[in-house]
């Protein structure tokens, strides 16, 4: 199951969220109704680089709520199929990954898991 933020972060969440789209308004629009944009595929080029810009940030955060990223959730090992937990969270090895989705790339945040058994490393699905 999903990492659940609590209500103060989601706020925080959407306020972040409003500070962005409001951003892009104004790389879109600007002081003058314009801003500079004169034809149709300038126009174009920026209400998708903008919209992109978005949609990575919405997927990026959307990810970092998978439980997959969270150390503290229980996985079973792809080898031998053994439950691992790790006993202190702070102890968790962290990576950065990243992939290229339909917007562009995104990086986001997995916990390492060492199975105690098979004494191999790997990241979980997701």
């Amino acid at each position: 199951m999903a990492r659940k933020r609590s209500a103060g972060e989601m706020e925080q969440l959407r306020r972040e969220f409003l500070d962005r789209a409001e951003a892009a308004f104004e790389q879109m629009f600007g002081t003058d109704g314009q801003n500079g944009l004169v034809t149709f595929t300038e126009r174009e080029d920026r209400a998708c680089e903008t919209t992109d810009a978005l949609a990575r940030w919405l997927l990026e955060e959307h990810l970092a709520l998978d439980e997959a990223a969270d150390p503290e959730a229980q996985v079973d090992c792809p080898l031998c199929g053994g439950p691992v937990r790790y006993d202190s969270p702070e102890q968790a090895e962290l990576e950065v990954r990243e992939f290229r989705s339909r917007r562009g790339k995104i990086e986001y945040e997995r916990a390492a898991r060492r199975c105690p058994r098979c004494r191999k490393v790997f990241f979980p699905a997701g």
